[in-house]
Order: structure tokens, then sequence, then C-alpha cells
């Protein structure tokens, strides 16, 4: 009944607007139309339509105010839309669109745009998190932001001012784990790329532009069906995705052809394009094979690995070139192991044409930037001490324990009362926590267990299972709801209704949590065996780091999750591991200094009850250490000493520096059982960013930059800018000197 009367108050609020207005539909609920026809259900679910409509008012209010003279099709893509990827909605636009149209008022778009980037650095700066995506507010709120928060909130505003604006991504970078995401703005009829939240003196001008020079593939979620010159991934009910890798880097068109064993082309096989990054081979697109066995994609000049499937049968090939050919081979079930070498584009930085005048002034105005939002009250104390003064026990300590970081920073005060009147004698994390997964936190103990009396798991999962529509196809990208939205609305795509049992569950005083490994909820056992590995090779590898273990399953290999938040799952933690009886693969790899991969699958059933052998292998580079380039080792002597050294040049706030930091941080044990000095130098006058990157011959002068010399002046090791594989190729060559 309650999904019949959310429905109905849906239509009823859409024709009682509707009565209100006479003759043709107007501009504003047209634009509104729009939107409801392109979005995901939780978005529908979370919001009435009068947010739509008051945002939609202010767009065009906006529009009309500020005469940028953006087209119909730019316009509705990407200045309309609220959503930028798969951050909660807020009142951002409503709130701040004004303050950011008086800011750029008289200035050309161009200009605006650069200008609303520096605002963007006045509310916050890269710090790295968990998963969980801020909105707009929460990241302005916390001062911080990982560089997906920093572009959902440069789109916004660069949107609420009403200048095109689409956050654009590479989902894995194929030199280096991680990944990165900015943002790019339509200024005179062309898309141009700028940093979020990291102002420079010209569009077209970031830090990473060294590292985007080696991307396979950039993409960018469109709202709605969009028709652009892009090369499109793939397109959904609520968004298009689409490829933008040309706009940056030299691309080729490469062709996936599947055959089956007698060599004879196979139509409909599913294409997965894979980069090889965190330990897995990473899915970044998906197509079917044409009648000829065919899936192409624009890329990058790097290889990709391909993954072909049709019903029982599989095969891999690395990509190499404009034509690769995949049989598929292989069984389900077989045991079999490949080794993959795979090597990432060459570095070779997009130029920049701003002047070292224009540089140096835009450096010093960030830095006061940096003194404004030190200043700027930030953070959520406020809310904290409030919960501690009306219940400050041991309860509420717990309550708030269980929470991350960031939800501390950002949780509101209804959803901490909430919880804490849900707590029965003593708080219980899988009973009383407001958190499951990464969905938006709003309250929902207290309407949950209203009307409900459920006396176990299995009675609350025969509920959902009666009462949870589930919805397969309004919510492509996967987007998390919160529990009490699907209580209200009745439906929800899987793992949402996954989060909602769990919810449920600890609403009726039960203990429930998703499963740490597939991060789904499970209810009855199931049968399972035992993954026992030994290390085929040297060092002491790490789960995301060095391997990772996934399911194959429906043709396609699902990722078996640990804590993504911990730096450390060495492989003696991880093995023995139980898991459910079925087909598996185990992905190793060894990074190179040039960012190549080394690469082994391991694929093997797991029947239950049994204990499965499998090798870790480790594969070692063939290369020993080498002189790369030469410095002035004098300089330093009396700090170092005789022998090798490590030097490293970082710079302030900038995202790669601050990785370089942690990575380094990260390293303490290694480099004190190493037991030879440590130099991190400011380097204020950019003398040894000159010596060091000259004497390796490299056209940068980007920081950071770290490196292993010797007293002799020989540089055996060098890394420069953006690496978040620093520590693990440091821990690779330090034992070889």
């Amino acid at each position: 009944m309650k999904a019949i009367r959310f429905w109905a108050l849906v239509l009823l609020s859409v024709l009682l607007l509707a009565a209100c207005s006479s003759g043709p539909k107007g501009e504003a609920e047209r634009y509104v139309d729009f939107l409801y026809a392109n979005m995901p259900h939780p978005d529908l679910a979370a919001h009435p339509y009068a947010y739509w409509q008051a945002n939609v008012e202010k767009t065009l209010e906006v529009r009309d105010r500020m005469g940028w003279g953006i087209p119909e099709r730019e316009f509705k893509h990407f200045v309309l839309p609220l959503r930028v990827n798969n951050e909660p909605l807020d009142d951002f636009r409503t709130l701040y669109a004004d303050t950011l149209c008086a800011r750029v008022a008289g200035l050309p778009i161009g200009e605006a745009a650069l200008e609303i980037n520096h605002w963007c650095h006045e509310m916050a700066t890269y710090q790295p998190s968990d998963g969980r995506t801020s909105s707009p507010l929460q990241t302005i709120q916390r001062g911080v932001g990982r560089c997906g928060e920093e572009s959902v909130l440069a789109v916004a505003a660069l949107r609420a001012a009403g200048i095109p604006a689409r956050q654009v991504y590479t989902p894995r970078w194929a030199h280096t784990d991680d990944n990165h995401a900015w943002v790019e703005v339509y200024v005179d009829g062309k898309w141009h790329f700028m940093g979020a939240c990291e102002p420079e003196p010209r569009l077209d001008m970031a830090w990473f532009t060294g590292p985007v020079s080696r991307a396979l593939i950039l993409h960018t979620k469109v709202f709605g069906d969009y028709h652009g010159d892009e090369d499109v991934i793939q397109r959904t009910p609520c968004y298009t995705e689409i490829n933008v890798i040309r706009g940056y880097v030299p691309a080729r068109r490469s062709v996936v052809t599947v055959v089956d064993e007698a060599g004879k082309p196979v139509k409909d096989a599913r294409v997965e394009f894979k980069i090889y990054n965190y330990g897995e081979y990473y899915t970044v697109a998906a197509y079917q094979t044409d009648r000829k066995g065919r899936a192409a994609l624009d890329m990058g000049c790097g290889d990709m690995v391909a993954w072909a499937a049709k019903d029982s049968r599989f095969g891999l090939a690395v990509i190499d070139g404009e034509a690769v050919t995949v049989k598929l081979d292989h069984a389900v079930g077989e045991r079999f192991s490949l080794d993959l070498n795979i090597v990432p584009p060459a570095e070779n930085p997009l130029p920049s044409g701003a002047s070292e005048e224009e540089v140096a002034r835009n450096a010093e105005r960030t830095r006061q930037e940096d003194v404004l939002r030190e200043a700027r009250p930030k953070g959520n104390t406020a809310v904290i001490d409030a919960f501690l003064a009306a219940h400050d026990d041991v309860d509420a300590r717990a309550l708030l324990a269980s929470l991350s970081v960031k939800d501390l920073g950002d949780v509101t005060i209804d959803v901490l009362e909430d919880a804490y009147a849900h707590i029965d004698g003593k708080f219980h994390p899988l009973r009383d926590c407001p958190r499951v997964d990464l969905e938006p936190l709003k309250p929902y103990f207290a309407e949950l267990g209203t009307g409900l009396s459920l006396a176990s798991c299995e009675e609350v999962a025969a509920w959902v299972e009666k009462n949870i529509e589930l919805d397969t196809e309004r919510n492509p990208q996967g987007l998390r709801m919160a529990p009490i939205d699907v209580w209200t609305s009745r439906k929800a795509d899987a793992h949402n209704r996954d989060i909602f049992y769990v919810a449920l569950c600890r609403a009726m005083g039960l203990e429930a949590e998703l499963d740490a490994l597939t991060g789904g909820a499970q209810l009855a056992p199931r049968p399972q065996g035992t993954i026992v590995a030994t290390l085929d090779g040297r060092g002491d590898p790490e789960y995301y780091h060095h391997f990772t273990l996934a399911k194959v399953e429906d043709g396609t290999a699902k990722l078996l999750t640990f804590d993504e938040d911990s730096d450390h799952n060495p492989w003696t933690d991880v093995f023995p591991l139980r898991v459910d009886a079925g087909y598996y693969l185990l992905t190793s790899g060894t990074r190179l200094a040039d960012g190549s991969v080394l690469s082994h699958a391991e694929f093997f059933p797991v029947a239950a009850d049994v204990e499965t052998e499998v090798p870790l292998v480790m594969r070692s580079a063939d290369d020993k250490i080498t002189v790369l380039g030469t410095m002035d080792a004098d300089r330093f002597l009396p700090q170092t000493g005789r022998g090798y050294y490590l030097l490293a040049v970082l710079g302030d706030r900038d995202e790669p520096s601050v990785h370089a930091r942690r990575q380094l941080e990260s390293l303490s044990p290694v480099l004190a059982e190493w037991g030879r000095p440590v130099l991190i130098e400011k380097d204020e006058d950019g003398s040894i960013l000159e010596m060091l990157a000259g004497g390796c011959k490299s056209d940068s002068r980007q920081l950071p930059v770290v490196t292993i010399c010797d007293s002799f002046g020989r540089i055996v090791y060098f890394s420069q800018g953006y690496n978040t594989s620093l520590a693990e190729e440091l821990k690779r060559v330090i034992p070889q000197l």
C-alpha cells in the first residue's frame, strides 16, 4: 500500500502543477519533464517535484541573467542537470547560484570559469578519503575532498553560474594505481579542461598533463540521451557514457575480433576492455560483438587486456595495436594460468601556454586562498558536541566510534538521535550503527520499526522479497539509496535492496551486515571451500597492491573486496580464505619503474569442503639496477656520507606531492631497515629539481621528484609527478642496492 501511495503522490503533484498552468506547458515544466524522463530511481525517491521545479527555475533565471548564449544541447545536458556523478543531491544550486553569478558578473565565460575554480579552491582542497562521495555542500562543510568530490563541487559551481561543465575521469591509470577526476568547461564552442579546486592562470592547464598523456581511456557520464561527436561507451535509460580520449592524446581505434575454437567469428559475445590497476584487470568498457565477431574502442596508444566470453567459453589477450583476435579457448571450470606483459603509453605532457609571470601571480593568489579557506569555520564539531552534551555516555561514544572520519564530518543530529534512541541495553555496531554501506545517512530506525514485528533475519528477508519491488533498469549507475527512501518508494535495485535488508534487520533489533567479500546480503549458508596460496616469487605481496581475487560468474570476473581503507592486506593475512564454491581468478602483477606490468593470471575451481592450493606468482623483472642519470652529489655529501640515499623534492599542497608524502610515510619501516639517509628537500629556488630532472633527461619540471642516488652522483631510481605506485617500486628497488 505504501508503494501505491508514493507513486500516487508523485502523479498527483504533477497533475496539480499542470492544472495550475494555463495553455501549453511552460519552459520550466518542459525542463522538469526532461529531468524526470531521465532521472534514476534513487533521485526520484529522495526528492519531491517541488525540489526539481525550484532548481529548474533558478537555472533558467541564471541563464537569462548571465546571457552566456549556451546552445540548447549543451544547456540541457551540461547546465540543467544537478547530478554530476554518484554524489547525494543537495540544495547547492539554489543556495549558491546568486553568489557565484555575482562573483563573475561582467567577465567573459572563459575567465568566469577560471574565477569559479578559484572560489572552489577557497572552499575545499585535496585530501584522500573513503569511497563515499560527498555532496557539494558536504565538501564545503568539511573543507576537503578527494578528486572526485572536488570535481563534483566544481562542476556544480560552474553549472550554478550557467556555464556548461562535466566531470571527466580516467577510471584507472595505465602506468600506476588509482584513478583521477577533473573538470571540462564548454567555452566558445569547445571543451577545455582544468583541475577541480586547483586553479591555474589559463584553461587547459593542470598538474596532471603528464599522467593524462599516458591515459588509455577518459570517461564522462552525460545526463540523458546525449548525441555528440564523442565515442559512446554505453547508453542507459538515465545517462550516456562517452569517451573523450581523443580530446587529449593521440588515440587509436582498437578492434577485437572474437572467434571460436575453429576460428569462426562469434556474434553477441561480451568483450570487456580492461586495464591492469590495483592488482586486477579492471573493466573500463564492455560491448557485444557484431555479426563479424567484432567490438571496438577508442583508446590511448598503450596495452589493455581484452576479455571475451559467451556461454561457458571465454578467452583473454593483450590489445597492443589496432587489431587483436581473442579465441574462446577456455571453459568455465578449467584450471589454467597465463602470463601477460602490459605496457602503458609513453609520457608526453600536454603543453602549457602560460607565462612565468602568470604562473607566479596565480601561485600567490592560491596561497592567499589557502589562508581564507583555513580561516573559514569548517567541520561538524557543533553537531558532535551537541550530541555528546545531551548523551555523554559509553553508548553515545561507541555510536560515534562506529562511524568513519568522513561520516563524523557531515552526519546530522537527527541521524545520531535516531540511532541512539534505538540502542537497547548496550550499543552493538551490527545492530545500532546507522551506516550500512556508502548510502546517504538519513534517520530510519524509528520509522522502519513502526508497524512491523519481524523476529528473525529470515522473516525480514521474506518481507523484503514480498514488499520491495526489484528495479533492474532505473539505476544503471549504481547510486546508493538511503534505507528510508527504499521504505517509502518500496522499490530498489538489487544492491540497495540488500542495504535496506540490513537496515530493516537492525531496526528490528537484529544483528546484520553486508558480506565483506561480495558486498551483498548473505542469509542462507552456501557451500564453501578454502583457498590456500603459496608464494611463488619474492617480496610480501598485499591485496590491491600486488594481487586480487575474483569470482568468475556469468562470463565476467567479480572482485572480492577487502578493507580498502587499510594500507596493508598482506597475503599471509588473506590466506587461507573461505569462499563460496565456484570458479575463481587470482590476478597478480609486478609494476616496473616505467609503469609496465609483469602480470600473471591463475584460473581455478573451488569445490565445497575442499582445500584448493594455488600459486601466488610474483614475476620478477629481468632488469637489474641501472644508472638512469647523474647529479651533483657534493652538495649533499655532509648529510649523506658515502653510499646510497633517498632524495625527494616535494611540493606543498598539490595532489601528487600529497600522495608522495603518504607513500614515503608508509615506507618508514622499510627505510629504517635500509638504514640509509632520507633527504626531503623544499627546493625554494628550483635548483635541485632542475639538477635531478635534467640529469635524467626529463623534459618536465613538475613536482614531486623522488630519487635514489649515491655519493658518486649516480641516479639509480627516478620518479616524477603523480605516482601512486611509488612505495611499491621503492620496495622492489631498495633490496637490490
